[in-house]
């Protein structure tokens, strides 16, 4: 018979864990953990800020597009459909 190996043995064994309070100096002049915002994720945030600002949907292309199909003047690029398709799997 082989002996379990004793670490593994007793893994699912929990212990109490010692809280640690601040010391009370710690808490009043503010000192503790910190952070720091590098430039990067400020400029990112700004970004994201402003793509919020635009519209999923561009309302004049819309119209535009819409105002062709009614005229009968709309005349796709068959190409790039073909493309498209192709680079979604589209066989055919």
């Amino acid at each position: 018979m082989v002996e379990p190996i004793d670490p593994i043995n007793r893994a699912h064994e929990t212990k109490p864990v010692k809280k640690i309070r601040p010391r009370s100096e710690e808490i009043r002049s503010g000192e503790g953990d910190e952070f720091q915002v590098s430039s990067f994720a400020k400029t990112l945030k700004k970004a994201v800020e402003e793509a919020k600002k635009i519209p999923e949907v561009r309302e004049d292309k819309v119209e535009i597009l819409k105002r062709k199909i009614q005229d009968g003047t709309y005349e796709p690029d068959l190409d790039a459909l073909a493309r498209i398709l192709r680079k979604a799997g589209f066989k055919g």
